[in-house]
C-alpha cells in the first residue's frame, strides 16, 4: 500500500493535511497511525538523500534490483560500483534509471569495489556476493 510522499517544497502541515486524508490511508489505519505514519513519511524526506550503492551483475541487472533502484532515486544519491573492468553495458541502465555517468564505477575487483564503497562512504550497498556483503557488514544489503 503506498504511502503518500512529501512533494518537493511541500510545507510539513500541507503534506500532513494531504496524507491524513488520503482515502486508502483512511480506510486502512486509524487517525493515531495515520498521524504517525504521515509524521515519519515528512521526516524521512527531510532526512534522506543516503548514498546507496548497487552491484550490477546478479542484482541491478535484475527486474528487482532495477525496481529497487527506481524507487529510491528520488529520494536518494544513486551509484553503481562493479567489480567488472569497464563501464561498458552498465550505462544503459544507469540511464533507464536516473544514475548520473559520474556514478558508475568498474572497480575491477571485489576487493577494490569494497574499498571504493568505504571511500565513497556508502550507506546501504546492494549485492549478490556474499564474500563482499560480510566484507561491508551492516552496509551489505542482499535484495
Amino acid at each position: 500500500m503506498p504511502i503518500p510522499k512529501p512533494k518537493a517544497n511541500e510545507p510539513k502541515k500541507e503534506f500532513i493535511q494531504r496524507c491524513m486524508g488520503n482515502p486508502i490511508m483512511v480506510a486502512e489505519y486509524s487517525k493515531d497511525k495515520r498521524t504517525a505514519i504521515c509524521t515519519t513519511a515528512f521526516e524521512t524526506k527531510l532526512n534522506s538523500n543516503n548514498k546507496i550503492s548497487f552491484d550490477y551483475d546478479g542484482t541491478l541487472s535484475t527486474k528487482k534490483g532495477t525496481k529497487l533502484a527506481k524507487d529510491l532515486i528520488t529520494n536518494n544519491t544513486l551509484y553503481i560500483i562493479s567489480a567488472r573492468s569497464s563501464k561498458t553495458g552498465m550505462i544503459d541502465k544507469a540511464r533507464e534509471i536516473g544514475i548520473p555517468f559520474n556514478h558508475i564505477y568498474a572497480t575491477g575487483s571485489n576487493d577494490a569495489k569494497i574499498e571504493k564503497i568505504k571511500e565513497l562512504k556508502i550507506q546501504t550497498h546492494y549485492d549478490n556476493n556474499n564474500d563482499v556483503l560480510n566484507a561491508l557488514g551492516s552496509v551489505g544489503k542482499h535484495i
